[in-house]
């Protein structure tokens, strides 16, 4: 998938000429020097026309050469340098890594190689591997790549708890060049789609309708716009033709296109085929200078007879300075977004917008702020039926290169985006996500398990997913829910109380009918919440506002009932006043946790903590033990070590409030527990290795 286009202003012809100067010292050796000779020059006359084709950004005619040159010098790393690059740029993954690897082998390789060899681990979804490397080039550069890192950590999470997508692969669409850009069209039943395969129909029946020229930097033909009937029963069913011979008709690439809410109009991409190319891009020698051809958008609308206009450019068009392109209107077509690299952005491209004026004209280009774009690239937006903002980004939290993410609001006022996950994303490119109905749509991806390239997938939703509202001001509610943890129901009249472990201020009420109360609270602010209820075990939960993502955060309680068959060892939640105790119960203490690597307790743990001085009093004979646990970073035997000092601080603070030494024992049991998959060298996130940094209460005896 290539968003910019490159092309060259001129070619050169690179003539060689090659003296052999004879010696009298053996025809063997003479012949010999000159098939060496000959050999190297060839060589270079390779490598010459390999640097031409790489200048001109025809990365797939110059990996060629720089393949030949480096099999008479497969230790060069220049040539692996550029091979790799080559291939890199045609989104050749596996290659382009074995290549890297090579490169980080030899002495004295720049950093930003080990970055493309932890780029192409990641792309081709080695995750462990390529955090590594990411730690790597952490050692050898201050850029900060703290989202890539996260995105190897996630991308596994991701992967082991997939999304209420199902995915399956548009085959009859596919070919194995790159078909993406799929929307749907309802008033004719036909998909729209961009192809390089330069076709009439699927059935190897290619036709060279349009420009056959050849596309250096993939080698395959310029994209161009295709449609065809969804329609099962269609006798025509699946037989693909041009779209539109009008809007087909620009020398290179045409298309993505995106249709107004009526279709009948539409905004659809071109790369540039003008004589004034920006130049200064990228400057070889004297006398030679190598251009960019950028992307433009046009305007066509449907005529009487019901086929499309001559196009009218973007008013904002300004392919010597900057692209413009990839369009979305919102659903009232007042608004228009659009991809660009154009001055003002936060680095890339960016998706800008255009308000409507009421001339018709469209306002001057606005960029849609550091929550949608990032330094890197965003692009491909799509205005969903939901009326949310759907784009593929590389500088957020992802498993690959473009990731899929959906944020909500509007113009320059969005939401964090939140990454699609699995299986929509993936550890290559995913991108062009567009809905066809409420509950299914389409989407462009080079995963494995393709036909080609860029592949169209189609995606039904089986369970809609969640979507975070914006947090439009500094008011925050808090709002609890109290279930039955046996059957979902609500349960009402549950006492609720909510204390601010910073201030000591405590706030009590009862849940309603829904289970359901609300508070005004504080932001970045520790609470604990307690709850409970006749003929159910208290709960007791920590949570911290700064969290909050929405104006309302929420709070699940689910209480466990007391009729319930008791085990063996029944686990209670902490601050149960009256069970019935038994010795080899647990008392399960939530949320109570230690900071990476210390031992002391937190101020947030101390209020929980009070909660089992309370249990002690009320049960003066009970001895307990006290155990610690930790994650499974460092050593299993530095882990017991800090495991022990944790448990022994929990003890002290006991201690410290009254209870008697000899009715509390200290263990600490390391990693040796585990409440997840997070053990040595597996990649987990921070939260998930707090989980397992926990204290625990067992009943010896009363």
């Amino acid at each position: 998938m290539n968003v910019l286009i490159h092309l060259t202003t001129r070619f050169m012809l690179i003539l060689h000429r090659l003296f052999v100067h004879s010696f009298a010292i053996g025809l063997f050796i003479i012949s010999l020097t000159f098939s060496y000779k000959v050999d190297a020059q060839e060589n270079k006359v390779a490598i010459a026309a390999a640097n031409e084709a790489y200048l001109k950004y025809e990365y797939a005619n110059a990996a060629k050469l720089y393949e030949k040159a480096f099999e008479k010098n497969n230790k060069d790393g220049f040539l692996l340098s550029r091979l790799a690059a080559c291939y890199k740029e045609m989104n050749n993954y596996g290659i382009a890594e074995k290549y890297y690897k090579q490169i980080i082998a030899l002495p004295g390789t720049a950093p930003i190689e080990w970055l493309y060899y932890a780029d192409m681990l990641k792309s081709t979804g080695k995750y462990v591997a390529a955090k590594q490397i990411y730690q790597q080039y952490q050692r050898r550069d201050t850029t900060n790549i703290t989202n890539k890192l996260k995105g190897c950590d996630s991308a596994i999470y991701w992967m082991s708890h997939p999304n209420g997508y199902i995915v399956d692969n548009m085959a009859y669409l596919n070919t194995g060049k790159s078909d993406w850009g799929a929307v749907y069209n309802p008033t004719t039943n036909s998909v729209v789609f961009v192809s390089d395969s330069l076709r009439n129909t699927k059935k190897n029946l290619f036709k060279k309708t349009f420009n056959d020229a050849i596309y250096g930097r993939t080698d395959n033909n310029f994209q161009k716009i295709y449609a065809v009937s969804s329609e099962k029963n269609d006798p025509f069913n699946h037989q693909i033709h041009d779209f539109s011979t009008v809007l087909n008709n620009f020398q290179y690439h045409t298309g993505p296109i995106a249709f107004n809410d009526a279709y009948d109009s539409l905004y659809f991409t071109v790369t540039y085929n003008g004589t004034e190319l920006s130049k200064g891009d990228n400057k070889h020698k004297a006398g030679e200078v190598y251009a960019t051809r950028r992307l433009e958008l046009y305007l066509s609308t449907l005529n009487r007879e019901g086929q499309w206009n001559a196009p009218n450019a973007f008013t904002y068009n300004n392919p010597s300075a900057y692209s413009v392109g990839h369009a979305a209107l919102s659903k009232d077509g007042l608004v228009l977004y659009f991809t660009s690299d154009m001055p003002g952005g936060y680095g890339g491209l960016d998706i800008w917008y255009c308000e409507r004026l009421i001339t018709g004209n469209w306002g001057l280009p606005k960029n849609c702020g550091s929550n949608l774009n990032t330094p890197e690239d965003e692009a491909f937006p799509n205005i969903g039926i939901d009326g949310n903002i759907y784009y593929a980004s590389k500088g957020h939290i992802g498993m690959g290169g473009y990731d899929l993410f959906v944020s909500v609001g509007e113009k320059n006022n969005w939401s964090i985006p939140r990454n699609l996950g699995y299986p929509l994303n993936s550890s290559t490119d995913d991108f062009y996500y567009v809905f066809k109905d409420e509950t299914s749509g389409f989407f462009a991806s080079n995963r494995k398990g393709g036909l080609g390239d860029d592949d169209i997938y189609q995606f039904v939703i089986k369970d809609l997913p969640v979507i975070p509202n914006t947090r439009h001001s500094n008011i925050l509610v808090l709002e609890t829910t109290v279930i039955d943890n046996a059957t979902k129901h609500p349960i009402d009249n549950a006492s609720v109380a909510i204390l601010n472990t910073s201030t000591d201020k405590l706030w009590e009420t009862k849940s309603n009918l829904e289970g359901k109360n609300t508070k005004v609270v504080d932001n970045n602010t520790p609470y604990a919440i307690t709850v409970n209820k006749q003929g159910y075990y208290p709960s007791i939960q920590a949570i911290n506002t700064k969290n909050a993502t929405e104006d309302t955060m929420k709070v699940l309680i689910p209480l466990d009932s007391k009729n319930e068959a008791r085990p063996i060892a029944r686990v209670y939640k902490l601050n149960d006043k009256s069970p019935t105790l038994h010795v080899g119960d647990k008392f399960r203490i939530n949320n109570i946790h230690y900071n990476f690597d210390k031992d002391n307790i937190r101020p947030d743990a101390a209020k929980i903590l009070d909660t089992l001085v309370d249990i002690l009093h009320q049960y003066p004979s009970m001895v307990i033990e006290l155990s610690s646990h930790t994650d499974s970073r460092g050593s299993d035997e530095y882990n017991e070590k800090l495991a022990d000092r944790r448990a022994k601080s929990a003890v002290a603070y006991l201690i410290s409030k009254g209870i008697a030494r000899k009715r509390l024992i200290a263990k600490g049991y390391g990693e040796m527990l585990l409440l997840n998959e997070c053990a040595n060298d597996v990649p987990c996130s921070e939260a998930a290795h707090q989980e397992n940094r926990r204290t625990e209460v067992k009943i010896l005896k009363f």
